[in-house]
């Protein structure tokens, strides 16, 4: 079992096994956000990697710090004013995938240190992606670890500060500077309004300046809005984290929550050919369920392949299977991306330049093709299954933090 020794250093290093009983295995993680990592991203390698030593199952418990039992209650004592707060909305909810984990872990981690890490955290994405979800989400942990928590939009905010020129009354802005946590969705509202702005960039600087945490969310990158440099500058200096539109693992994953939720049972290859589109957004997703529920229950049947595919038919959505590239194609694209020819991929040419381009190729030959991992090494030069395999892993961890590295690769692959 190859695990990347970055990923391994990271997240199983401080690892530690504390408890085997009736075929469970309890493992002590030193943060919540290990705990997370592990169980959302590297729980089936963890057990596969049992079974092959022990030549047993195991199901597997992790917990905080060596204690057994972290099921501890929690006393509310935090509030959270502003924005109105979605009950479905926490981290449990959120759906991850490559698309969208490292603006999840971000999230996740600030609750642990709020004010200490990444501050502030700025989330763009598109609408429909999730932006609400995770701020909610941190709101209600940091909440209930006993924060006062302001919660706004951008237009609340403006309306406020309006308010508080008008009637003379500058106290109406002291609930944004003693905040333990401010959280403002939609920065982009703010665009050419040069007084809020300076009225922002002051609460800002101040809740920074006493470590308490600060989260902005946006549907651009912060260059891309019209705000002054001196705002700009203090949003580029914290953690900047794009959720891009639905991979196939997070579609997969919303699409059976969703059915389990309303009670729905539908064939795991209808739900499998549903996750096989590329959607906009976990919205676009959240319709297409909604219509097949709703034909399914004004039909009195099941959700059958013919209801599926009429309904997808209707929104003109590309198949992920579809783009399935040749070992041409892919060497073509290297090229386009590093200036490196097949003869130096193939060959052992070893510098970091060309080793990041071959595991590059190794990943696009697995993911985007129909290689299998032999077939992949042999391309390659005849190398091993494990160093394909190596690669894969290590370029798919890459991806899930690398956000501008994902679109390049994404638009070589639609532009060439």
């Amino acid at each position: 079992m190859v695990v990347p020794e970055n990923t391994f250093k990271t997240w199983l290093e401080n690892t530690e096994g504390l408890l085997l009983e009736d075929g469970k295995l309890t493992i002590s993680c030193n943060s919540i956000f290990a705990i997370e990592m592990l169980s959302q991203r590297l729980n089936v390698t963890i057990k596969n990697a049992l079974t092959q030593t022990s030549e047993q199952r195991f199901e597997i418990k992790y917990v905080l710090n060596g204690s057994i039992s972290t099921d501890q209650p929690i006393i509310k004592t935090g509030n959270i004013k502003g924005s109105w707060i979605n009950p479905k909305f926490d981290f449990n909810s959120f759906m991850t995938g490559s698309s969208n984990f490292l603006a999840y872990a971000a999230a996740k981690k600030i609750c642990e240190a709020p004010g200490s890490l990444y501050n502030p955290l700025y989330i763009y994405s598109e609408w429909g992606l999730g932006k609400t979800h995770l701020i909610q989400s941190i709101a209600k942990t940091l909440k209930a670890e006993g924060m006062n928590v302001i919660s706004v939009t951008g237009e609340s905010f403006t309306n406020d500060f309006v308010k508080s020129i008008k009637t003379n009354t500058p106290k109406i802005m002291n609930k944004y500077r003693e905040s333990d946590v401010f959280i403002l969705d939609d920065i982009d509202f703010f665009s050419g309004k040069k007084q809020t702005v300076e009225m922002l960039i002051h609460i800002i600087n101040q809740l920074y300046i006493s470590g308490n945490q600060i989260v902005v969310t946006s549907y651009n990158h912060p260059s891309k809005i019209d705000v002054s440099n001196r705002l700009t500058s203090i949003l580029k200096s914290g953690l900047i984290v794009k959720i891009q539109s639905p991979d196939k693992e997070a579609s997969q994953k919303y699409i059976t929550n969703s059915f389990k939720k309303n009670n729905i049972s539908i064939n795991a290859d209808l739900i499998e050919f549903i996750s096989n589109k590329k959607y906009a957004s976990f919205s676009e997703i959240e319709g297409i369920i909604k219509s097949l529920i709703a034909h399914s229950e004004l039909l009195n049947t099941n959700i059958t392949e013919g209801m599926v595919t009429n309904i997808l038919e209707d929104y003109k959505l590309e198949n992920i299977k579809d783009i399935n590239l040749t070992k041409e194609k892919i060497f073509s694209l290297i090229k386009y991306m590093f200036g490196i020819d097949e003869k130096d991929l193939v060959g052992r040419k070893n510098d970091k330049k060309t080793n990041l381009a071959r595991q590059i190729t190794a990943y696009l030959l697995i993911e985007k093709s129909n290689f299998n991992t032999s077939q992949a090494g042999l391309i390659l030069g005849k190398r091993n299954h494990s160093t394909i395999i190596y690669s894969v892993n290590k370029i798919k961890d890459l991806l899930s933090k690398d956000v501008e590295l994902k679109q390049e690769i994404e638009k070589s692959i639609l532009n060439n």
